[in-house]
């Protein structure tokens, strides 16, 4: 990854979070608010770019929320 400033990592941290919760709502219509707030809580961009995949294939939220409880 090319060399990041510490403004454009954390824009990039946001913008990755807010894609995994608007995939989670595409998919599902409702994200429940301690989800939500679990998310925006990650700070580690690989890992939210990781979850971001993660939303895309998974069955349910309910599943989304256990992959969320075992990190």
């Amino acid at each position: 990854m090319p060399y990041l400033t510490i403004f454009e990592e954390d824009a990039m941290v946001q913008v990755t979070r807010e894609y995994i919760l608007e995939v989670l709502e595409t998919r599902f219509e409702t994200v429940p608010q301690g989800l939500s707030d679990r998310i925006n809580e990650i700070d580690d961009l690989a890992l939210l770019k990781s979850l971001h995949k993660r939303a895309i294939t998974v069955a349910s939220v309910e599943e989304f929320e256990q992959v969320i409880a075992s990190i």
